[in-house]
């Protein structure tokens, strides 16, 4: 039996946390999680726990302060420290940081295995394929396994990981679908689909049967909220999508909250969802600039498309809550307003933004270098900590761009107000803007996935150095 130690800075489910969990435990290890971010609790709990190894999955936003507790870590601890998830995956130089022991690219469930399954038996481990290992100054390479196919053959997730810890204030999320069909050129998608070419089908469902267990499995530990279906691909397969909310809706009443793109919010899904009890939907519209969408983020709807998408889904009295950028390269205070206004025309129930956020490696930082909105050296060292407070694009107005994120609900909302807020707009963003803008973006969308506010309020707490 091998120990591994998960620390996670921020409180919330990751459901890539619990498929960890999971696979450690269906092969016998023991798999703990500390979520934490101070130093000096994470070397007691080392202490403590005495683990074999020490796991983090990686977030680029979080990877400088991730770094930096490796870095404190090493400093007392000669116990090898592993990175997961998104940032070695599509980053793996991060392997070279003096800290890093081990970094897993793609899917970690079988090479977790794997690994603490050499540990255990006192083996080498530096052949297992998804694994970059270091020993002393040679690096081993190893190439990426398939994708797991069928999806069932993952141990089933295990929420457990997360007992007695915020999180679990946050309503039951689900995860069905893995792979993306769609290439958003801000998006990691498109880099992770060159990544795994060949190597299996990118998009992958669970069965129907595993799919109502995985629903059991969040029921289990989370509140009885609504619940979420965090995946990006829902409306690609409606035959399965149909089945699966016709045995859900037999488990629970509970109602459910749907991630969809806007092409594949067709009449036949909204229909399935207005039958199975489908609360609200959450809906990439990203820009209310068709040139924006077009040109700079490749999303290729028509404005006259997402307001027709927006009629049917009123018409199955379906709410919907929108998902907008601003701050976007070589966006105009105009196509801001734009955004706003496609909002209003859509009648948009639960409206909501974040600032743009220009992520190293995907194509939109190359067209932002290119037009002098980013340095050319440009690094994750720049990434802000935050979506929600200030733009570090230049050529951008940002005290503009900052402001019209904290009015951008209201603006929509109160149509008839937007004169104020224009005006508004021009003063200097300030503490009482940041609250009311807070306070505004909590409530809608707590009440947008009809969370129960006596577990929300806490989630939010637990997480306010993580927006």
């Amino acid at each position: 039996m091998a120990k591994l130690l998960m620390i996670q800075i921020q409180s919330a489910p990751y459901c890539g946390t619990a498929y960890l969990n999971a696979a450690a435990k269906s092969r016998h290890h023991t798999f703990s999680l500390l979520l934490s971010n101070s130093p000096s609790t994470i070397l007691s709990a080392i202490q403590s726990e005495k683990p074999d190894i020490i796991g983090f999955s990686c977030l680029s936003c979080f990877m400088k302060e991730i770094l930096s507790l490796c870095d404190e870590i090493k400093k007392t601890c000669d116990i090898p420290i592993v990175l997961g998830g998104p940032h070695p995956t599509l980053f793996p130089e991060v392997i070279h940081e003096k800290s890093i022991d081990i970094i897993c690219l793609g899917e970690g469930e079988f090479a977790l295995i794997d690994l603490l399954n050499a540990i255990e038996h006192k083996k080498t481990y530096s052949h297992i394929k998804n694994l970059w290992v270091k020993k002393r100054n040679t690096i081993y390479k190893n190439p990426l396994r398939p994708l797991v196919e069928p999806l069932d053959r993952i141990p089933l997730i295990d929420w457990s990981c997360y007992t007695d810890t915020p999180v679990l204030y946050g309503s039951p999320t689900v995860f069905l679908i893995r792979g993306c069909p769609f290439s958003c050129n801000y998006c990691f998608n498109q880099k992770t689909k060159e990544l795994y070419h060949n190597l299996g089908s990118y998009i992958r469902h669970f069965s129907v049967d595993r799919s109502i267990l995985e629903i059991k499995a969040a029921l289990k530990y989370f509140p009885k909220d609504p619940i979420i279906f965090a995946s990006d691909s829902f409306g690609i397969d409606l035959p399965w999508m149909e089945e699966v909310f016709a045995k859900y809706s037999k488990l629970t009443n509970l109602p459910f909250v749907l991630l969809l793109r806007p092409e594949l919010t067709t009449q036949r899904c909204i229909d399935i969802l207005a039958k199975y009890n489908c609360c609200s939907v959450s809906i990439g519209v990203e820009s209310g600039s068709e040139r924006i969408r077009r040109d700079i983020i490749h999303r290729y709807y028509t404005n006259t498309y997402l307001i027709d998408m927006a009629n049917r889904l009123h018409a199955k009295k379906i709410k919907f809550k929108t998902f907008n950028m601003l701050g976007l390269p070589t966006e105009t205070e105009k196509e801001m307003w734009e955004t706003v206004d496609i909002n209003v025309k859509m009648k948009t129930d639960f409206p909501r933004a974040s600032i743009f956020t220009p992520y190293p490696g995907t194509e939109i930082v190359e067209i932002a270098k290119k037009k002098g909105y980013l340095s050319k050296n440009y690094n994750f060292d720049n990434l802000p900590d935050t979506i929600l407070d200030h733009t570090i694009l230049k050529k951008l107005d940002a005290k503009k761009v900052q402001n019209m994120l904290f009015f951008f609900q209201t603006a929509i909302k109160f149509p008839r107000i937007q004169p104020l807020i224009r005006t508004l707009t021009n003063i200097k963003p300030n503490f009482i803007f940041r609250l009311y803008f807070y306070t505004i973006y909590a409530l809608v969308n707590g009440i947008a996935e009809r969370r129960n506010m006596f577990h929300y309020i806490p989630y939010l707490f637990a997480n306010r150095r993580y927006r």
